[in-house]
């Protein structure tokens, strides 16, 4: 079976000469343009006693003076959007705007990244709206349960500290640590700028100079060498507050470079991938022990796992375990069929389609290709290499990586269980 292929799977690459890599991906149909620029480094480039600090950056970025402020809701009243995330590997910014407001947008997008100038007093502001962030996730189950996973999975990579760092790092981080961290890594070589939507080569020239004369410095992306201690096989945590037990379960994997990456998607398509996958059915319509199940298969530059996330009623916990165990063995012993493993691919392929007529996420997707693969043919490459996954390739990449002792089992449950 052969995935079909699409040009609209590619982009056009160029690499400006202060070092920015410029991604340009217009649209004929588009009402909107798109632009982002992506940080190349995230809370996995950070040192332990600074963890935190990549987020932290991304506030002040929109929040750190009151011109940045003005700037950033001007956007917002033109009808445009702005937004800031950061993750493991990445800190980027969004704009969404009517075309004919994109040069005005970059020009004040350009002087967020680019300006180093912040308000002490708006430092201490946005600390303590991080710490309220923190606190959000802390009430969350399914960020705990996730945390606890990575914690135990890990155990010296940076992926196992969560991308906002830790009320104690957060309260220690100085202005003086955030303005270093910006002159480091807010630099073109370490950038990659995307535009999309409805732009032609003539607004790339017309934005292009707002990025042109920029502070100089070095990339800063590194890796990190593989994990080999065994995680415990089993975690339990108490939580006062909820009435389910959440069940992480996981498996450290591979980087997304890796040969088995592929197969290992389509392993976590296989058993959680909608209402069509193995754990959908068993664990919700054949024994009715949660609302919903899903899988996902996550990986960076050096680092990869697999989860299995559900809630279920605590005296339903054990069957849980049992049944996920069961699906496991399953995948290990037995051969996918050819028409199971095609559905899976099309679950793939639907979702990298899906992504790339979705503006905001055609973004994410095309900067995560850029990080990890720094070519405008890795999503179709991608494609490909789903597409020549056998069901012998599933069954070795259940067995090397969904091993019993390999599995790390995280119970989150209610403190009155």
């Amino acid at each position: 079976m052969c995935l079909a292929m699409s040009s609209n799977l590619v982009w056009q690459r160029r690499i400006q000469p202060n070092g920015l890599t410029v991604l340009f991906y217009p649209r004929v149909s588009a009402n909107t343009a798109q632009l982002s620029v992506t940080v190349k480094s995230g809370s996995n480039q950070e040192p332990p006693q600074a963890a935190g600090i990549s987020h932290f950056l991304e506030h002040m970025l929109a929040g750190g003076s009151e011109k940045r402020i003005k700037q950033s809701r001007g956007i917002e009243e033109s009808g445009g959007l702005l937004d800031f995330f950061t993750d493991h590997e990445q800190v980027t910014a969004t704009l969404d705007v009517l075309p004919e407001k994109l040069p005005e947008a970059a020009a004040v997008l350009s002087s967020l990244l680019f300006d180093d100038n912040y308000v002490e007093e708006k430092f201490e502001l946005e600390r303590k709206i991080i710490l309220n962030e923190l606190a959000e996730y802390v009430d969350d189950p399914t960020v705990r349960v996730e945390e606890l996973l990575l914690e135990n999975l890990f155990k010296v990579h940076p992926v196992r500290r969560p991308v906002g760092g830790y009320p104690k790092t957060v309260k220690q981080l100085t202005m003086k640590q955030l303005l270093h961290e910006h002159q480091a890594k807010y630099t073109p070589k370490n950038m990659i700028l995307v535009l999309a939507g409805s732009v032609t080569e003539k607004t790339l020239h017309s934005i292009q100079n707002h990025f042109e004369d920029c502070p100089n410095g070095e990339k800063t992306l590194q890796t990190h060498p593989p994990e080999t201690l065994k995680p415990k096989s089993l975690i339990e945590e108490e939580k006062a507050g909820i009435t389910q037990t959440y069940l992480n379960i996981g498996a450290r994997t591979v980087n997304s470079g890796h040969n088995d990456s592929p197969a290992l998607d389509l392993l976590s398509a296989l058993m959680g991938g909608g209402a069509s996958s193995r754990l959908f059915s068993v664990l919700r319509e054949k024994h009715a022990v949660t609302y919903d199940v899903t899988a996902a298969h996550c990986k960076g530059t050096d680092y990869g796992y697999l989860s299995i996330n559900c809630a279920v009623s605590q005296n339903k916990l054990e069957k849980t375990k049992k049944l996920v165990a069961g699906e496991f063995e399953k995948l290990r012993t037995d051969l996918v069929s050819s028409a199971e493993l095609e559905g899976a691919k099309q679950v793939v392929l639907g979702g990298v389609l899906r992504g790339m007529d979705n503006p905001h996420m055609a973004l994410e997707l095309m900067n995560y290709m850029e990080v990890q693969f720094k070519t405008e043919f890795a999503l179709e490459n991608y494609v490909s290499k789903i597409s020549s996954v056998t069901p012998r390739d599933i069954q070795n990449a259940a067995v090397q990586y969904l091993e019993s002792d390999r599995l790390c089992t995280v119970v989150l449950k209610s403190k009155s269980c």
